[in-house]
């Protein structure tokens, strides 16, 4: 990215509803088109954005090449393109590079754009949006199989159905939903046979189809993980709390729970 200063911040900032995040600065818009794409295709170039640019970063120009190219029907991704030119935050080569990674998208299954999406929200921590997206992928999936005429096609459609049941149960559980992850395993493995989902159900609750080796490699796996987990400050919180008189205790865990439920909701 080019080390350029911001030249001007917004007095209001524009909502990313996706990310959930705010934007208060041309550096920042041009951070999250580069390097989310997917979450500013569908809707994000629009009247409330252009609006913001013009009165918020003060540049009546981009707002207006902007409304001009909608006006023409310009589609999403060459208005992203525009707000990078002429943004100039990006040099030639990584516009160059940001069109390549877009037209790669556009060659992609609906499906796959929709799972892509929810991953990268996963990433970002939006795990309720996340689960949503990847359930909406599976629904596209699922179309997409019913129009499949090849053996061997659906056969691949299967297995990538059965991975995103698994990556569906891995959201359950940061979400604390034990129950709701492990009928995602099984959803997983009713779709296509999948490893993955019975090293996931034994690391649960102890069952699965494994080999004694494979369980005894994943209870070496989780007895490191609980080991490092006990060096961490969540743990020792919990530890100094429980070393406390039994009145200081409910207080003190009472606040310890609300502030876990806040940093959960701002996941959402």
């Amino acid at each position: 990215m080019s080390v350029l200063l911001c030249r001007q911040k917004a007095e209001r900032p524009f909502r990313h509803d996706k990310l959930n995040i705010n934007l208060w600065s041309e550096q920042e818009l041009c951070y999250v088109i580069y390097h989310y794409p997917l979450l500013c295709l569908e809707s994000f170039a629009a009247e409330p954005l252009f609006s913001w640019i013009e009165r918020e970063l003060q540049r009546k120009d981009l707002a207006e090449h902007l409304r001009q190219n909608r006006r023409d029907g310009e589609s999403a991704e060459n208005q992203l393109l525009t707000i990078l030119q002429e943004c100039t935050y990006y040099d030639v080569n990584e516009v160059r590079a940001f069109s390549e990674r877009i037209q790669d998208l556009k060659r992609r299954s609906p499906y796959e754009i929709i799972y892509m999406e929810g991953r990268i929200l996963y990433e970002a921590g939006k795990y309720h949006l996340a689960y949503e997206k990847m359930e909406d992928s599976i629904k596209e999936l699922d179309q997409e199989f019913r129009r499949s005429r090849e053996d061997k096609q659906m056969d691949v459609l299967l297995h990538k159905k059965a991975d995103i049941y698994c990556d569906l149960a891995v959201i359950a559980l940061k979400m604390f939903d034990d129950k709701r992850a492990l009928e995602l395993l099984t959803s997983s493995r009713m779709s296509a046979p999948n490893i993955r989902a019975e090293r996931m159900q034994y690391l649960i609750n102890g069952s699965g189809e494994l080999s004694d080796a494979e369980k005894q490699e994943l209870d070496d796996e989780k007895s490191a993980a609980l080991a490092a987990a006990r060096e961490s400050d969540a743990y020792r919180e919990v530890e100094e709390l429980f070393e406390k008189d039994k009145l200081r205790i409910f207080k003190d865990a009472a606040q310890m729970v609300k502030q876990w439920k806040n940093l959960y909701r701002s996941m959402l």
